[in-house]
């Protein structure tokens, strides 16, 4: 399972990062109406103990309670990328570099 979210979750979110910070300005505003959907599904997650059983972990999802820092992350980059602001891979950076740290040390 570890190797699946090594190989598989990071990456993407690598490209997530990479193409928020390559994004154009005006793109960069339908972009954070993305970033906060999934801002808001992972918050929604966290207050309803939702999905706690996610089949790709073997059936236990360790990150919950890492959700709202998750969660929140995700809406730092919406508010900047809504605001045309190209900083707004920074948090979604800080993310994936927290996300690697805690699978390695789970």
């Amino acid at each position: 399972m570890k190797l699946l979210f090594l190989l598989g979750c990071i990456p993407l979110r690598l490209l997530l990062v990479y193409l928020t910070k390559k994004m154009s300005p005006d793109l960069l505003v339908y972009h954070g109406v993305l970033l906060l959907a999934i801002s808001l599904s992972f918050l929604w997650l966290y207050f309803t103990n939702g999905r706690m059983n996610a089949p790709e972990a073997g059936g236990f999802t360790w990150w919950s309670k890492y959700r709202l820092i998750h969660g929140m992350l995700y809406l730092t980059a919406a508010i900047y990328a809504l605001q045309k602001n190209n900083l707004a891979y920074i948090p979604l950076l800080i993310d994936v570099i927290l996300g690697f740290i805690l699978a390695l040390l789970k």
